[in-house]
C-alpha cells in the first residue's frame, strides 16, 4: 500500500536553535524591544517502528501543554501470532551554534536523553536503550572527547572550564580532528568552542499480542521557541498566519491585547513532525489537543476546531498548511512589561 504524506503522526520537539524565523524576529526600528531569546524550533526525531502487515495503528493522540508533549498510539496486531517489533525514536543532532552566546534549553543535561524522553506501554515504564555518538566531520569521536575529558554534550554548561583545562597540544590535536572549533585570529575574543554534533538514539523492541491494541506513550518537554511582541509590534503579528494558519480573528483577539503601552504578548512556539511511524501502510490523521496556560491565552494551529478556540483546551485534526510535515503550535499569553 502506497504510503500518503501527511497521513500520521510522528512526534518531534521543539528545541532551542538560536535564531528564529522572520515571524519571530526583529522586524523594525520601532519594535519595542528585541525578542530575546531568540529560540527557533528544531525538529526531534520521532517514533519508527518495523513493519508488519499485520500491525494497525488504529488512533494517534496528541496532547499538548506549556512543559509537555504526549503522543499515544493505538497499536492493533490484527493476527494470529505474536509479534516483537524494533522500535526507536532518535533525539535532534545537538551542537553548539555558532556566533551565539546562547545555550540551548534542555530538560536534562544527560547526554544520554537531553530531552527528558519517557516511553510507556500500557502505562508501564519501557527501558530503552541509549545509542550515543559524537560526530565531528562526519566520524564518531567519542573516544577522543572522553579521553580529553570533555563532556559530551557539546554546550554543557562546564564545557568551557573543561576546554580551558586542556594543554596547548591536546588543544591543537582535537583542533586539527575536527573536534573543537580554533580562535579565529582575526577575531581573537571568540573563544574556542566544542565543533561536534551529539546524536542519540533510543530503541527497543515492542511486543504487540495477537489479536490485541496495545497503547503506546511517549512523553517529553518541549524546548519552546519564544518571543515577545510589544505594542509597537500588533502588525508584525499578521506575518504569523502562514506560519501556524491563524485566522483573522485569531489575529485581531491577539492585536487587541496590545493596545495599552504596557501590554505585551508572550508568543510561545512548539513544532511537531507529521510523518507516519511505519512504512509502506497507511496511518490514521492523528488528533489535536493544546491545553492552555491560562483562559486568556490564544492558540492556533493548522486544523485546528474553530469552535473549541475558546475552551480551556483547544482540539483539532487534519494537520495541514503550507508544509503538512511541519506542524506548529502558537500560543500567545498576555503579560505585562
Amino acid at each position: 500500500m502506497t504510503q500518503r504524506p501527511g497521513t500520521a503522526f510522528l512526534m518531534a520537539i521543539a528545541g532551542a536553535a538560536i535564531v528564529l524565523g522572520p515571524a519571530f524576529g526583529q522586524t523594525g526600528d520601532d519594535a519595542a524591544e528585541p525578542r530575546a531569546p531568540a529560540l527557533a524550533p528544531l525538529a526531534v526525531g520521532s517514533l519508527q517502528m518495523a513493519s508488519n502487515a499485520d500491525l494497525v495503528i488504529e488512533k494517534i493522540d496528541v496532547a499538548v501543554t506549556i512543559g509537555q508533549v504526549v503522543v499515544s498510539y493505538a497499536l492493533r496486531n490484527k493476527g494470529a501470532a505474536d509479534l516483537s517489533l524494533a522500535a526507536s525514536i532518535a533525539m535532534p543532532g545537538l551542537r553548539t551554534a555558532a556566533d551565539s552566546g546562547d545555550i540551548w534549553r534542555l530538560p536534562a543535561a544527560t547526554p544520554e536523553n537531553p530531552v527528558g524522553l519517557t516511553v510507556a506501554v500500557n502505562g508501564a515504564p519501557v527501558a530503552t536503550g541509549a545509542e550515543v555518538k559524537a560526530y565531528a566531520l562526519g566520524i564518531d569521536r567519542q573516544a577522543e572527547i572522553k579521553a580529553a575529558h570533555l563532556p559530551l554534550l557539546p554546550f554543557a554548561p562546564d564545557m568551557d572550564k573543561a576546554i580551558g583545562g586542556l594543554s596547548p597540544q591536546s588543544l591543537a590535536e582535537l583542533s586539527a580532528l575536527g573536534i573543537l572549533s580554533p580562535r579565529d585570529p582575526e577575531q581573537p575574543d571568540r573563544k574556542i568552542s566544542a565543533d561536534w554534533t551529539l546524536e542519540v538514539v533510543h530503541s527497543w523492541r515492542q511486543a504487540l499480542p495477537a489479536g490485541k491494541t496495545t497503547v503506546l506513550t511517549v512523553k517529553y518537554a518541549p524546548l519552546k521557541a519564544e518571543a515577545l511582541y510589544g505594542k509597537a509590534d500588533a502588525l508584525d503579528l499578521e506575518d504569523l498566519k502562514d506560519e501556524a494558519c491563524l485566522s483573522p480573528q485569531t489575529i485581531a483577539a491577539a492585536q487587541s491585547r496590545l493596545k495599552t503601552v504596557n501590554s505585551a504578548l508572550q508568543a510561545t512556539e512548539i513544532a511537531l513532525v507529521n510523518e507516519p511511524p511505519i512504512r509502506w501502510f497507511d496511518s490514521p490523521t492523528p488528533t489535536v489537543s493544546v491545553q492552555k496556560p491560562a483562559p486568556d491565552a490564544i492558540v492556533g494551529f493548522c486544523g485546528i476546531d474553530s469552535k473549541s478556540a475558546d475552551q480551556p483546551i483547544v482540539r483539532g485534526s487534519e494537520i495541514g498548511g503550507q508544509d503538512p510535515s511541519d506542524f506548529r503550535i502558537l500560543i500567545f499569553q498576555p503579560i505585562k512589561k
